[in-house]
């Protein structure tokens, strides 16, 4: 671990395949980011940012830090992501990888910044966190020590604080190794692998929940050992990755952490590459890499103190960096949901007759099966998950949501698989819950059905534009 000039083929590749996750993660945007935040949107940028200006008016560009403070309309939004989208590519070809690397950050930054509710995810933070280290790191030909150290710290946190708040949440089902089997019912966006891994016995359900939790909390420290420990750390990990991307669709969440996993094999394990040439750094770039390099290692010794040791002043400090994602809090599913409640969003003109509104991916028709969609997000749907987590009013997004549909407005209307209402919108929406729970083998052969679902009540009563 303190030769990273033994691991310049992985990092070459590192910066090209970053690349490709960007490309991913721009790319969703085009069709997604008009109906998210766009001027006719559910949570329209240019509203939030003049808040946010009257709220913070002389801290408002530190404390939310994006481009689009100078212009946020349509043609800008639109702007970024096609820029973002195309300096991706020049990346994931080694054209000027530092250059790439900056204005990648700056430019994803500013969506997190202002994309509200539907950019919370933590794989927001982790990506950006893993750009601005590989972007110092790839100022010199030769990695700075610290920088190196940085960037693996940021490997060995994700995996490890993920793992360990499992058990500090004190959840039974992460005690009792249950977890996994939940997760594969009640996950966000399951797929098709997920419906049949619902099913495989509770001893295999257990096995596996132990396994992820060693790989999670023990298998990082390998990172510290030698070369051959640290290929077999990247073994553990990509199987980890692999098997989650295989059960579910977390974004490119999965491709991320294993792009991150590259800087784990050494040189001598990539025998068909050449290595890059290494020249001597020269001293203002060594010493500025050198001083971010401990600023960084800094902030993320100090998120695992506090995953630990809570502590107000440390807080605080860290909150001074968080716009910046330099260093984020790492673990999900801290608390494994063990019910999966649906919320389906009707229109009426009448109030008599219903019909419902159809997401493209989460589920909805009992008859239609998962679909693996990751590295691509439907951030629509995957923010309808945490709905029934709370009251409808604790997700203000909804009720804008709800306001476009009885307005039929086509930014919105356009992120949906199915609108019941083609030639004029309706007079009432609302929102009602089902219990969603997968078919057995049996009922799936006899009806075709991959999901059954029963009624649990209405969720948002009905609403109208008056």
């Amino acid at each position: 671990m303190l030769t990273p000039e033994s691991y310049t083929i992985a990092l070459s590749l590192f910066y090209q395949l970053l690349g490709a996750v960007y490309f991913f993660a721009f790319g969703a945007f085009l069709f997604q980011i008009k109906g998210l935040i766009g001027k006719n949107g559910i949570l329209p940028v240019t509203e939030y940012l003049h808040l946010i200006r009257r709220a913070y008016p002389k801290q408002y560009y530190q404390l939310f830090p994006t481009v689009f403070w100078w212009n946020s309309s349509d043609r800008a939004l639109m702007a970024v992501i096609g820029l973002g989208t195309a300096i991706s590519v020049f990346l994931m070809f080694g054209v000027a990888p530092s250059l790439c690397l900056l204005l990648l950050y700056v430019l994803y930054l500013s969506i997190v910044s202002a994309g509200q509710d539907f950019l919370s995810f933590g794989w927001e933070g982790f990506l950006l966190e893993i750009t601005i280290n590989a972007f110092f790191i790839s100022l010199s030909s030769s990695p700075n020590l610290l920088l190196w150290i940085s960037l693996n710290l940021v490997l060995f946190r994700f995996h490890f604080q993920g793992g360990i708040v499992k058990l500090q949440s004190q959840d039974p089902n992460w005690r009792n190794l249950t977890g996994v089997a939940y997760h594969y019912l009640t996950q966000p966006l399951p797929n098709t692998i997920a419906w049949y891994a619902y099913k495989l016995p509770m001893w295999f359900q257990k096995a596996s929940t132990l396994l992820m939790l060693i790989i999670e909390i023990i298998i990082p420290f390998g990172m510290l050992g030698p070369d051959w420990m640290r290929f077999a750390v990247f073994l553990c990990f990509i199987g980890l990755q692999l098997a989650i991307w295989f059960t579910g669709n977390f974004s490119f969440l999965n491709h991320l952490t294993a792009v991150l996993c590259m800087i784990l094999v050494s040189n001598n394990y990539l025998p068909f590459f050449t290595p890059p040439s290494i020249t001597a750094t020269p001293l203002p770039i060594d010493i500025i890499n050198t001083s971010v390099g401990a600023f960084l290692i800094t902030l993320q010794l100090l998120h695992l103190w506090q995953a630990f040791f809570p502590n107000r002043r440390f807080y605080n400090w860290l909150h001074l960096f968080s716009p910046y994602h330099l260093a984020n809090r790492y673990g999900i599913f801290a608390v494994m949901t063990t019910k999966r409640y649906e919320i389906i969003f009707e229109g009426s003109e009448d109030g008599v007759e219903w019909k419902e509104y159809l997401f493209r991916y989460k589920p909805s028709e009992v008859n239609r099966r998962p679909r693996r969609i990751s590295p691509y997000q439907p951030r629509l749907d995957w923010q309808a998950w945490f709905l029934p987590f709370g009251r409808p009013n604790s997700e203000p997004w909804m009720e804008q949501f709800i306001y476009h549909l009885l307005k039929g407005t086509p930014e919105v209307l356009n992120l949906l698989r199915g609108n019941p209402f083609p030639d004029k919108p309706p007079t009432f929406v609302r929102a009602l819950a089902y219990d969603y729970v997968y078919t057995t083998f049996k009922e799936k052969k006899d009806s075709g059905a991959w999901w059954k679902r029963e009624y649990a009540g209405i969720f948002c009563h009905p609403m109208h534009l008056r």
